[in-house]
C-alpha cells in the first residue's frame, strides 16, 4: 500500500485481491459497460496472474454527480465504466497498456498475452481514468517498484476497470445496534451495503451484524 498525493490531498493506493494461476473475466452489469474482475479457479494452474489495484474515492471525488443524490458515487462510477467502453470500441474488449508505458506515458505498440477473454485494445489509460485516479495510480506504481524489484516492467499491463471493489452507495444503519435507521430487524451488512472492502472485512461485519441480532432478538438466557 502507498499513500499518493494528487493536488495535496492523499489517498491510499494499494493492491486488492491477487489472483494467482488466475483469469480476468467481464463483470458488466448493463450495455455499454466494460467491468472487469479476477478470479482464480481452485487448482490455480493457468500461466496468468492479476490483481486489482485500488485508487481510494471519496466523496469530494463524486461532487460533479451531487444532483444524483445519494446515488452519486454510482454516477460516477457508471461514467468510469461507460469510458472504458467507449475507449474498448463499444464492446466487451476492454482498455489496456503496458505498466511502465502507462507510467511514463507512452503509447503501447503491441500489448502482452492476456486471461481476458473477449481481448483487449491498446489505448492510452489516462485518458480513460478520472485524474484523480489515474495519477494516483501512476505515482502508486513508482512506489511499488521501488519496494518491489522487478514490479515496474512492460511485460505486465493494466486492463480497465475494475470499479466495483466496494458499493458507491452506503444504507444508513444504526452505529450502536447496527440495524437500519428506520426499518427495524433490517440489518445492512457487508460489501453490498457499503460496510466492507473485501471477502475478510465483509465476514467480519457479518459476525458483527449477527451478533447485534442475537443480543437483541434472542430469547433471554439463550446462549450467544
Amino acid at each position: 500500500m502507498a499513500q499518493v498525493p494528487f493536488k495535496g490531498v492523499e489517498r491510499g493506493v494499494f493492491s486488492f485481491c491477487m489472483c494467482p494461476g488466475g483469469f480476468i473475466v467481464p463483470a458488466a452489469t448493463a450495455p455499454g459497460e466494460v467491468v472487469v474482475n479476477g478470479m482464480s479457479p481452485s487448482r490455480r494452474d493457468s500461466r496468468f496472474a492479476n490483481s486489482g489495484i485500488v485508487v481510494a474515492v471519496e466523496a469530494d471525488d463524486v461532487k460533479p454527480y451531487a444532483q444524483w443524490g445519494p446515488l452519486a458515487g454510482l454516477m460516477y462510477q457508471q461514467a468510469v465504466e461507460q469510458a472504458a467502453c467507449q475507449a474498448g470500441g463499444g464492446t466487451q474488449v476492454a482498455p489496456a497498456q503496458r505498466l511502465a508505458d502507462f507510467v511514463n506515458r507512452q503509447p503501447s505498440s503491441s500489448l502482452p498475452d492476456t486471461s481476458y477473454q473477449p481481448g483487449l485494445q491498446s489505448v492510452m489509460m489516462q485518458e480513460v481514468l478520472p485524474p484523480a485516479i489515474g495519477e494516483r495510480l501512476r505515482e502508486g506504481f513508482k512506489v511499488f517498484g521501488q519496494k518491489m524489484r522487478g514490479y515496474l516492467t512492460n511485460e505486465a499491463q493494466i486492463v480497465g476497470v475494475e470499479s466495483r471493489t466496494s458499493s458507491p452507495v452506503k444504507i444508513p444503519r444504526q452505529a450502536d445496534g447496527l440495524e437500519h435507521v428506520q426499518i427495524s430487524r433490517l440489518y445492512p451488512c457487508g460489501e453490498g451495503a457499503g460496510f466492507a472492502g473485501g471477502i475478510v472485512s465483509a465476514a467480519m461485519d457479518g459476525e458483527r451484524c449477527a451478533e447485534a441480532l442475537a443480543r437483541k432478538w434472542a430469547p433471554k438466557g439463550a446462549g450467544m
